[in-house]
C-alpha cells in the first residue's frame, strides 16, 4: 500500500521502519531536515506553518497517518489541530482509502481507578485532552474511513521517566496510581498491523485503543524496577485514595494483534540488558 506519514520523530522513524520492512511504499513529511529510514521517500515541510503544501496533492497515497508530537515552542492546538487542519486541506482526499491519527488515552478525564475500554465515551478533563479530542473530530468529517488511535503512556530505550523517578525517592508516590503503558516498538508495530488489516478488507472503528492492557500500578511498577537494580523500593501505599485510569485494549486484541512486550516487565528488563 502507499502510506503519506507525516511526523517522524522518535516514535515516527520506529512506525516508518516498521512500515518499509512490511513492504509499502513510503512518503515521509517532516520538518526537520534529519535523514529518514532508508527506502522511504521524503517531503521537508512545515505543516503546522502550513506553507508550501500544495506539493501534498500530488502525493497518490492509500493510507495517511499524521503522527507530529509537539515541539519546543509549539503548543498542542497548532500541532494536533492546526497542523492537520493544513494537511487534510492539502492532501488528494480522494484518493485516500483510511486516515489514521495518533491520539492519546488523555482524551479519557477519568482519574479514580475507573476501567476504560473502546466503548468508554471520550470526555477530556483537561485542555490538552481536550485539544487532542478537537484534533479526532476534524477526522469525522471526511468521506474517507479515519481512526484515531488513542496511545496510553508510551516507553523505550529512551524514554526512561520511570527509571529516573525510581532513583529519586522524594517523588515516590504516596497513594496508589494506576498507570497504563505500551513499549514503543508495539506501538509502530501495532500501526503496521491496521496497515494489512485495512489491506486485507477488513474495517476499522473511529478509534482505538492502543496499550498492552496489562494495568499496573505505579508503586508495583518502581519496585519492580528498583528490585532489579539493587535499590531502595518504594513503600506500598494505601489502596485509598487512588488516581489514574485503568484502560483494556480490546479492539486492538480482537484483530489478532501480537505485543512483542507483553508487559512492563518484559519491556524494561529488555532496556534494563541493554543498558548495561
Amino acid at each position: 500500500m502507499r502510506i503519506l506519514q507525516v511526523g517522524c520523530g522518535g516514535l515516527g522513524s520506529l512506525i516508518a521502519e516498521a512500515t518499509l520492512a512490511q513492504g509499502h511504499e513510503l512518503t515521509i513529511v517532516r520538518r526537520s531536515h534529519k535523514a529518514v529510514p532508508p527506502g522511504a521517500q521524503v517531503l521537508y515541510l512545515d505543516v503546522v506553518a502550513g506553507e508550501g503544501l500544495s506539493t501534498l496533492h500530488t502525493i497518490k497515497a492509500d493510507i495517511l497517518l499524521y503522527c507530529l508530537a509537539p515541539v519546543e515552542g509549539q503548543s498542542y492546538q497548532q500541532t494536533y489541530v492546526q497542523g492537520l487542519r493544513h494537511v487534510l486541506a492539502h492532501v488528494s482526499l480522494s484518493q485516500l482509502k483510511h486516515v489514521f491519527f495518533i491520539s492519546s488515552t488523555g482524551v479519557y478525564g477519568e482519574q479514580q481507578g475507573e476501567w476504560i475500554d473502546d466503548d468508554t465515551p471520550a470526555i477530556p478533563a483537561d485542555a490538552e485532552g481536550q485539544v487532542i479530542l478537537e484534533a479526532e473530530r476534524l477526522l469525522d468529517e471526511l468521506d474517507c474511513g479515519h481512526t484515531a488511535l488513542r496511545v496510553s503512556g508510551i516507553y523505550g530505550p529512551k524514554r526512561l521517566y520511570l527509571l529516573r523517578l525510581v532513583q529519586n525517592p522524594a517523588r515516590w508516590p504516596t497513594k496508589t496510581h494506576w498507570t497504563n503503558r505500551i513499549h514503543e516498538l508495539d506501538v509502530a508495530a501495532a500501526v503496521v498491523h491496521l496497515y494489512q488489516h485495512l489491506a486485507d478488507g477488513k474495517s476499522l472503528p473511529g478509534h482505538c485503543i492502543v496499550t498492552d492492557g496489562v494495568t499496573a500500578a505505579q508503586h508495583e511498577v518502581l519496585q519492580w524496577l528498583a528490585a532489579q537494580q539493587n535499590l531502595p523500593a518504594p513503600e506500598t501505599p494505601p489502596l485509598q485514595p487512588q488516581s489514574g485510569k485503568r484502560i483494556r485494549n480490546g479492539f486492538l486484541q480482537q484483530t489478532g494483534f501480537k505485543l512483542q512486550f507483553a508487559d512492563y516487565r518484559a519491556g524494561y528488563a529488555s532496556i534494563l540488558s541493554s543498558l548495561k
